[in-house]
Formats: C-alpha cells, structure tokens, sequence
C-alpha cells in the first residue's frame, strides 16, 4: 500500500535546495540603516589566539543585511570610521556616533537604557524566530527529498531495460563531461527516445503526475546536491580581530557591491553536453578568468564547472530550471505615485501641509537677487509688473493706495518705484525702522501692510542707498528702539566703540538712556544727556565720528538717523523728575555690585537649590535682580520703560513724528491698594510686627533677626481665611513659607533648621496637640521661635493671680520661650539617691545666686522665685518617701551607710529650704502651678485619674512612673507661654524603653543620666543646655 501523499508540501513556496546565498564577497559594502543600541561586553574574538576585545559595541542594522545574523550585527567603533582620500582614518568621533550620543543625552539615562534594552531584546527575538523558521524550512525540505526519491523508485517500474541501460549511459556521460569521447555518447539512437519536454523548476509544487524525465534525472539530482552545498552560508566568520573583521564595511556612504551568480544547470542534458565539449577545446575567454578571479575568495567559488560553462552558452533561450535566490541586496526605494493612505485623512494633512509651504514661500523677485562681479554690460531686467487680478495673491487687493500725482509724476507701478528708484519717504514711512522688512524683501509675502509694518516695504532710501534688511525674527536693534539706547562702550570706553556706528546695534551717540548693567533685556538706565564720550573728553576720537574740522566747515552734522530733524532735535528736553537744582541724579551704570546686594534670579523663579545661607546672591528682593542664565532667552520687544514711571521725553522722542493711533487693547485699572498698603493693613488688624516675630531671643545687643524661614501650623479647611492672610504677609516681607498642608513641609523644615540655619513656627492660637509634632523636643534645641496667632488671652493676663474674666483679642503670643521641666524618676532615688542630692544642691544654690540679683520684679510671695526658669520635677510626696523610707532602715541610718546618709540630708535640706510643698494636708492647694522650685504634687492630684499614682506604683513602679510623665509634658504644654524644653534624668538614658518615651511625648529634648545633669549644673549657663539667662537679668 502507498503511503498517502502529504498536502501540506504542495502548498508552501519551500525549495528542496538551499536558496541561501553564501558568504559575501570581501568588497561588499553596506550602508548603516540605525543603531539601535549599545553595549559593554567583553568580546570573544573568532581567532583563538586573539585577546578578547573589551570596550562598547553598537547593535547596528544594516541596510540589505539580515538583522538577525549574530556576527555582523554587533560592530566596533572602528566600523563606523569613514577613512579619507589618503587611506588615513580620521581621529575625531564618527557622525553616526555623534548623532548616536546626542540623541543618548536628549532621552536621558533611564529611558536610554529602556530603549537599549528593548532592542536588544527585539534582537534575539529576531535570532530566535530566524532559526525556528530555518530549522522548519529543512525539515521541510527533507520531506520533499524523500518525496522525489520515492517518486523515483515508483518511476522506475514502468521504464524500459533498453530505456534505463541508455539512461545511465547519459548519467555517466555527464558525470564524466571533461573527456572528449563524452560527445560521441550524447548523439547515440538511443537518446532520441528521451522526452524533450522542460524540467520545472525544483519549488515547493511537488505534483505527483511530474514527467518521467524529471525522476530519471540522475545529474539533476547530482548537480542540486552540488548547488545545496555550494550555498550553505557558513556561520563562522573570517580570521582576524574584531576591527579586521568589518573591513567589508570600509564605506558606509556608497551603495552595496552586486553579488555575483552562478547559472543554474541546463534543461536538455544532451544539449548540454555537446556545448560542453565544444567549449572544452576551445581557449578560454577573459571574462571567465575575471570571474574566476573575482570569486575565487568567496565559498561561491567552489561551482561546478558546468554551472560556469552553461553560463557562458551563447544559444539557450529556454526556461532556466535553477532555484530561486534570495540574496541580501538592497533594495532600491522606487518613487510612486501618490495615492491614498491606510490611515484617514493622511493624504489630506501633507497636502494641507504642502500649500501652507507653498504659500509661505510666495513668489520670488528677481530684482532681489545680487549678481556678484557681474559685467558692466549685463542689462538688470525690471522686476514683473503685478496684476491686479481679484484672484492672484491675497496682498494684491491690500496694497497701499496710491495717489494721483505719484502716478502720474512715476508712471510705473509702486513695485517698480519702491526697488529701482529713489523718492522722499512718505509721512508714514519716517517714523518706522530703517531696515527693509525681511518677509517683505525675501518672500515677498508680508501679512502687514505697508503702512501698519514696523519696517520699511522699500529698498533704498532717499539718497539711492540700499537699506539693510531686518531680523527675520522681529528683533530690533536698540539704536531704533523708543527710546534709543546709547551703546556703553562708545560712551565709557576708553578708546571708543571698535564697531563703526552703521554696524553697531547700539546708538553712538548719547541719547540718555543705556542699556541695564544687571540685565539687558530689564528697563534701560537714564543718563545725563551732556555726558560726553570718555575718549573725548581725554582727546581722543572715536572710531566711528570724523573730527569737527572735517565735517562740512566746521558746522556739527549730527550723525542721526534719516528720520530725525536738527531742529527738533537741538530743543532741550524738561525732564518732570528734577531735582531742584535742575539736575538729574547722576547714575553708576557701569559699577559692578556685589552678589551680596543682588536678588537671586533662581529664588525669584522659584528654581534656586541652594539655601539663603550657601546661595551667594540674597533670597529676597533687594531692588535690583542678578543677570540670568546665559541659556535663558529673553524677547527684545519689552515695553521700554514702564509706563508707571514718570519719564521726561528725550530729544529721539520728540524728533520722530508719531505714527497713525492704533485703539490700545483696555487695560485694567490699578488695584485700588498696593502691597505696601495690604501689608500695613494687616500689620494693623493682626498686630504684627516682623521684627518682634523674627528678632532672635538669644541677643545681647540691638536686634538680631533670624533666617527669613516660617512654617505654619494650621488647619487648611478651617482656618483658611486667617492662613491666606498670614501667609501673603509673610510672602510681601520675603519669607520662604512652609506648612503642615504641604506634603514634607515639616521634615524639610526639621532638615533645614538642623542644618544650621533659624526661623519661626507660627501656630494656630486653637492648637494644643504639641506632643505630636515630631521632633519638635529637638528643634526646640535650634535657633527658632515659636509664636501662637489668633483671638486668645493677652499675655498678662494670668488666671491663677486675677479672677476678672480673661480680654481676648488678636494678635500673636510667644509659647515655649525659655527654661523648662527637668523630670527627675524613681529609679534615681532608688539606685543613686547620692547623685541625686548633688543635683538638688547645685539647683537650690542657682536659686540662692539669682536671689542676689538686684532689680527683680516682686511677684508676691515668690521673690525667689520670679526669675527662674527651670522646674525641678519629682515624684508625688517625695518629702514623705523619704521619711518613711529612712524610717524603714533607720539601723543603716546608724550604722552610717552613705546612702541612707544622703537620702536623710536630703530631706533635711527640703525641709529647711521650703523650696517644695510640704506634705500638709491642712495647707490649701495653690493656684499657682510653678510656685516652688521644685514641683512635687500632692496625694489628691496623684491619685486623681488618669495619673493614679499611688494606686499604681504599688503593683507596677514602671507604669507609674510614666504616668508621671505624661502629667509632666501635659502640664509642660499647659505652661508653654512661660517654659520651652522638658527634659528627663533617668539611671539609663540607652535603654530601650526611653526610645518608646520619646515616641509617644515629642515633646521630651533630652534624657540625660543623673551624673550628665550634675555636669550641666556645674556648667557656666552660656554654654550649658540647664541656661538660667542670669546674663541678661539687672543688676
């Protein structure tokens, strides 16, 4: 039985040969089609002997070249190099890679390893689908080899012996076609009975019905075995380093070398071999030596010499049989047709695109061109007289007017007399730029009229000579601005300007205005007018002015524009500005200023990375603006100067005719208040004063004002009104701004202060959640103020002297100002109760020092205690803890133990004192909550919830002794007008559990352990962080 036939290989374009093209030639030449990435690698190189190249390679596709092959498709920098008509490679960087590494900085570095990475990946993509494809197209080729066989072996049962004896004849003939006696064998009888019908062509249409000659063709089959070896495409390259190996790509600018092919095998054997040895005995031709030549370094050399013969047959006009080749030639990109594309509206686009250019070029005038040494005979010829044709260009029916008498005095268009001759410049044309108008002169094709364009639609002036031609982009230049500017090198340089005054862009001559020193393009300077040129007032002359005696008889010309009349011109101008003297104030422009005295151009457009205190320039306006960037561009066409200031004509302004009024778009009115009215309004209504509020407290002398640095702690919905206007207060006195609504303002604000640098905290005067700003224990260690800002109680009032009801009214008050809490725990007299009286004698002898001060203000019964800033807080009823206590262990107390000798003097030294409530049930509690030096509450607070000391320290010390503290930074808070820091004094100030302390209350500054506070308190308190500011108190 049969096996069934596979249909599936009669429908694919599957050749049984190789169409794989082989190696090219070493003079095959690529163009560079893109570079699609780059790569640093070490490089194998394919001579073993060779060191591996290291460096950066370019994935580079080729135009012709198949991306997918792995070895030509990775190339060096010397691949890229362009030699020279010498042979000598040029040193600099080739285009392709400049083109390559600007485009690397344009799409900067993240998104350039992207773009790299993802072509990479496209790369092997690419390699791997190609060898998917490869290795399913030679399965596929297999199967139709075995097809053909089998087709073979069906055919040779029907085949005669007589048949099949002369056919192998034949197939030995051609095998053996370079002996002369293979002639006489191809015109036997028996080759008459072959069937001269043509072989088809070995493609993918394997017909089962093929003809016999087909299946008996045993050369055939011997030549495709030939052929499919001769194309294989070897995957190893040439010998040689990783720059030998692209020496085929010594030119990436000419077009690729043609490949050359062999023939295919001819369709009659017998044809064939008659040919053959016909042209065996002849010499051979120089053609074929060339060919040979040519290829002979190629793998396409090794064809068989048949193919080579066959070739060369001068009479064979049948169908050639060879396989279809699919070579890596370019492709040559034909022009087409325009036709509609896939996309809607393409066509329509480009081709709105190509009227606008078309309109935009307009029609060229050949009286613009200048021939260059042209002839003396060369006759000019006349410009073309414009039509007036309703539907020629659009500015024909716009032209200017014309009057009567010009038309008749001219006789000739308005073109003609505007290019060729010279007339007076009309009442409209003298006060417009002196400079051709360029879309006018070039293209022809101005929007503007005559009469409303700021330059001239005319070629030469009134004398006959040629106008220069103006900016393309509307620049003009300062000598024609209003009002003109005199150019500062002709005025104060020593020597004059070294342009003459037709090439320079400013005016050589004082006009009273100069350019600005700081910036050009911000309003110009005034000058005196009566200034002369340094160079004349030395004796000297400028460059560009002829001395007086040789300008017409000694009279003075003065060398102004065409367009100004002396006699205007000489009338003194009367300035509103004057001093009373009748001169004006003298002006430095050419003084340079410090940095110090400049604005900083970054603060003012928000951009500047540096600080007021690094930055070099100052971070507010000081009046005068630092020069810009040189990479900023400014336009030239500002309003020059402003209309507010009150500014006398100058001799230019009243020289020129004013041009036809055109309606002035409305403008709007002035604000009714300036800045500084609203700032004085609401210094005014919120009792600011920004002296008080950034004047440092830490100064001797005058007034030190801090950084102009605030952050504000308000709520953004329900304090909106009072924060706008803060806010825009602060802003008018150049105070960078911050605040909890901003996202990171607080950990910038924190970074900024920790840094060196000052400023102030302004709080909502409703705000209370102190315990919770982070950090804020620590910045309470910088130089910053902290202000509360709203309706609240003045700050004399105080609620535990006066029982009159508290006056409210607006304004700021200042919380957390100097001194503060230091908490003294449990465990330090328990384990240390000898330190502890050491710190309780140094603080009772600082109360003892202040008492001594003269000029205290008598607070009642606490003279001694009205100046003191800091509170020494311990556990409820210490007095009583530590009797009891040395009760308990009276026998130590006799023996003498140190400890118990310390905790007995101690309480001595409380009770004689009375610097600390006494445990008297009967005394009445005092309103006043930091009357002692020392702040021990009594049993009915401590037992009070949420403190519930007594009830908790009896089952768990710890516990209680947090509560305690939280009551202290409560009660810190509480008292934020009159003490700023809360410190704690704990046996271990590195345990874990101060870390959740600090967590919890923000508020704490620091933790200190009991013999680190004796060290403070012995300190002097200017450098202490215990600092009783006994330096600032009378005498």
């Amino acid at each position: 039985m049969s096996p069934q036939p596979d249909t599936d290989l009669d429908a694919d374009d599957i050749s049984i040969t190789s169409t794989v093209e082989g190696e090219p030639p070493d003079d095959a030449v690529y163009a560079v089609e893109e570079i699609l990435a780059e790569k640093w690698d070490i490089w194998d190189d394919d001579d073993p002997y060779q060191p591996p190249f290291r460096g950066i390679k370019y994935l580079t596709k080729w135009d012709g070249y198949p991306l997918h092959d792995l070895i030509g498709t990775w190339e060096p920098i010397s691949a890229f190099i362009i030699p020279d008509d010498d042979g000598n490679n040029p040193s600099d960087t080739p285009p392709l890679l400049r083109a390559w590494h600007e485009c690397k900085k344009s799409m900067g570095e993240p998104h350039f390893h992207r773009y790299c990475q993802k072509n990479i990946d496209d790369f092997h993509a690419a390699i791997e689908a190609a060898e998917t494809a490869r290795a399913a197209r030679k399965a596929k080729r297999d199967k139709k080899r075995q097809r053909l066989a089998l087709s073979k072996k069906r055919s040779a049962l029907f085949v005669s012996d007589s048949e099949a004896e002369d056919g192998r004849a034949a197939s030995n003939q051609s095998q053996e076609q370079n002996f002369p006696q293979a002639a006489v064998g191809a015109h036997s009888p028996s080759s008459a009975k072959q069937p001269q019908t043509a072989r088809k062509l070995p493609l993918a249409q394997s017909d089962l019905s093929s003809s016999e000659a087909d299946l008996t063709d045993d050369s055939t089959m011997a030549e495709l075995g030939r052929i499919s070896k001769k194309t294989t495409r070897s995957s190893i390259g040439t010998k040689g380093s990783a720059s030998d190996s692209q020496s085929r790509r010594n030119s990436l600018q000419l077009p690729c070398s043609p490949t050359k092919r062999t023939a295919a095998p001819s369709n009659k054997p017998a044809a064939a071999a008659s040919v053959t040895a016909n042209e065996a005995n002849a010499p051979p031709s120089k053609s074929k030596q060339q060919q040979a030549n040519t290829t002979s370094a190629t793998p396409m050399a090794r064809a068989s010499n048949t193919s080579i013969t066959s070739a060369e047959r001068p009479v064979n006009k049948a169908k050639r049989s060879g396989a279809t080749r699919v070579v890596n030639q370019p492709k040559v990109q034909l022009r087409s047709e325009w036709t509609k594309g896939q996309k809607a509206f393409s066509t329509l686009h480009f081709r709105a695109v190509a009227l606008k250019r078309s309109r935009a070029e307009g029609t060229p005038d050949p009286a613009a061109l200048e021939i260059v040494n042209d002839p003396s005979s060369t006759v000019r010829p006349k410009p073309p007289v414009p039509r007036d044709d309703p539907y020629a260009r659009r500015e024909v029916g716009q032209s200017r007017p014309r009057s009567p008498e010009c038309d008749d005095a001219q006789g000739g268009s308005r073109s003609e007399i505007l290019t060729d001759e010279n007339i007076p410049l009309a009442p409209w044309e003298v006060d417009k730029i002196p400079q051709v108008c360029p879309e006018w002169r070039l293209s022809n094709n101005c929007t503007k009229t005559a009469q409303v364009c700021i330059f001239l639609h005319r070629n030469k002036d009134p004398d006959g000579r040629d106008y220069p031609v103006g900016h393309a982009g509307g620049f003009i230049p300062p000598k024609y601005r209003r009002p003109p500017l005199t150019c500062t090198h002709w005025l104060y340089g020593k020597t004059g300007c070294f342009k003459p005054a037709d090439k320079c862009l400013f005016a050589h001559r004082n006009t009273g205005w100069v350019p600005n020193e700081n910036h050009a393009s911000d309003t110009p300077t005034r000058i005196d007018k009566n200034i002369k040129p340094i160079c004349e007032r030395k004796g000297g002359t400028p460059k560009s002015v002829k001395p007086l005696d040789e300008r017409t008889n000694g009279a003075q010309k003065p060398m102004e524009p065409h367009n100004e009349r002396p006699e205007i011109a000489s009338k003194p101008a009367k300035p509103q500005n004057e001093r009373k003297h009748g001169s004006l104030k003298p002006v430095k422009s050419m003084d340079r200023l410090a940095p110090q005295d400049l604005t900083c151009w970054y603060w003012a457009n928000d951009i500047c990375r540096n600080t007021a205190e690094k930055c070099q320039f100052q971070h507010y306006d000081t009046g005068i603006p630092a020069r810009a960037p040189h990479n900023y561009a400014v336009s030239s066409y500002r309003p020059l100067p402003d209309k507010s200031e009150d500014v006398a004509p100058t001799d230019d302004d009243l020289s020129r005719p004013k041009s036809p009024k055109v309606a002035d778009p409305v403008e709007l009115g002035a604000p009714e208040a300036t800045c500084e009215k609203v700032r004085k309004r609401i210094d005014s209504v919120c009792d600011l004063d920004f002296e008080e509020l950034f004047g440092s407290n830490n100064c001797e002398r005058g007034i030190k004002l801090i950084d102009r640095r605030a952050f504000l702690v308000y709520h953004s919905e329900e304090h909106a009104e009072e924060l706008e206007l803060i806010t825009r207060w602060l802003l008018m006195h150049h105070v960078e701004v911050s605040g909890v609504h901003f996202s990171g303002g607080w950990a910038k604000f924190q970074q900024e202060i920790k840094s060196g640098g000052s400023g102030v905290i302004i709080v909502h005067a409703d705000f209370e959640y102190f315990t919770e700003l982070p950090g804020l224990g620590d910045m309470l260690h910088h130089e910053i103020r902290v202000w509360s800002l709203g309706m609240q109680e003045g700050i004399e009032y105080d609620a535990a002297l006066s029982l009159d009801p508290p006056v409210y009214r607006y304004g700021p008050v200042e919380i957390f100002p100097v001194g503060g809490f230091i908490y003294i725990t449990d465990e330090v007299f328990d384990k240390e109760p000898q330190v502890a009286l050491k710190i309780i004698e140094l603080f009772l002898a600082k109360v003892e020092e202040l008492k001594q001060i003269k000029g205290l203000p008598n607070a009642g019964g606490q003279v001694e205690t009205a100046n003191l800033l800091w509170r020494l807080c311990v556990r409820p009823e210490l007095m009583k803890y530590l009797f009891d206590y040395c009760k308990k262990y009276e026998d130590r107390l006799d023996i003498g133990d140190a400890e118990m000798q310390s905790r007995a003097r101690l309480y001595t030294l409380l009770s004689d004192t009375r610097y600390i409530e006494q445990d008297y049930p009967s005394e009445p509690l005092s309103r006043i909550m930091g009357k002692f030096p020392i702040l021990s509450e009594r049993r009915v607070i401590a037992d009070s919830e949420p403190v519930a000391y007594f009830k908790t320290v009896k089952r768990d010390a710890a516990a209680a002794n947090l509560n305690m503290m939280r009551y202290y930074a409560g009660l810190h808070v509480d008292l934020r007008r009159d003490y700023r820091h809360f410190f704690l004094v704990h046996t271990d100030p590195r345990a874990g559990v101060v870390q959740q302390w600090r967590d919890e209350m923000q508020t704490i500054g620091r933790v200190m352990s009991a013999r680190q506070c004796v060290q403070e308190l012995e300190k002097e308190s200017r450098v202490s962080m215990i600092d009783f500011y006994e330096r600032f108190m009378g005498e």
